[in-house]
């Protein structure tokens, strides 16, 4: 499991979306004229050897999909243009971190373990943000009973609302008991 810590930031959903738009585009602009010139490439270079031009096709913009992988994970990744779609992914992915030992924490939390309720109050702001990113207000309405909830045990056992941060090696005790996983 990654030990990288992870920090919510105060990004506006109106920023998000449209620097993660804009990121989006270039992107696929790239990817698209290196795809066409794969496939324009591979169609020129073995046309004559086979009548299926549509699989040439294909694995030219195959090959021109890997190297714009390569060229977004190479050079784009630390550009400031690529910073809140790069955000994105890592609370997505610090998210599905606490998803998949998401029963388990919730039982902890239930029980009265501090740890597990710092998690969820975590995993409610993150998955908060996340959800205005996505201009999802439905998600948002859904959760606010539980969200409100953990907040009143939270204030009950006098920890700070503000759990902004999460590092995953405080997930690891956190399993599934045999019993668990049998039914899932």
């Amino acid at each position: 499991m990654s030990s990288e810590n992870f920090k919510i930031q105060d990004i506006s959903p109106e920023q998000y979306r449209k620097k993660s738009r804009n990121a989006t585009l270039i992107i696929m602009g790239i990817f698209l004229v290196i795809g066409f010139a794969m496939a324009v490439s591979f169609v020129n270079w073995w046309g004559e050897y086979t009548h299926n031009q549509l699989v040439l096709n294909f694995m030219g913009a195959l090959v021109g999909l890997a190297i714009t992988a390569i060229i977004v994970k190479t050079f784009f990744i630390k550009q400031p243009w690529m910073a809140e779609a790069m955000y994105g992914v890592r609370l997505k992915r610090h998210l599905m971190m606490v998803t998949n030992k998401l029963r388990p924490v919730q039982e902890a939390a239930e029980s009265g373990d501090e740890n597990a309720m710092k998690i969820m109050r975590f995993y409610h702001l993150g998955l908060t943000q996340m959800h205005k990113f996505e201009n999802n207000h439905t998600a948002l309405l859904d959760m606010a009973a539980e969200k409100q909830t953990l907040e009143n045990r939270l204030i009950e056992h006098q920890i700070d609302l503000n759990q902004i941060e999460l590092n995953p090696e405080i997930l690891e005790p956190y399993q599934y008991s045999d019993k668990q996983s049998d039914s899932d």
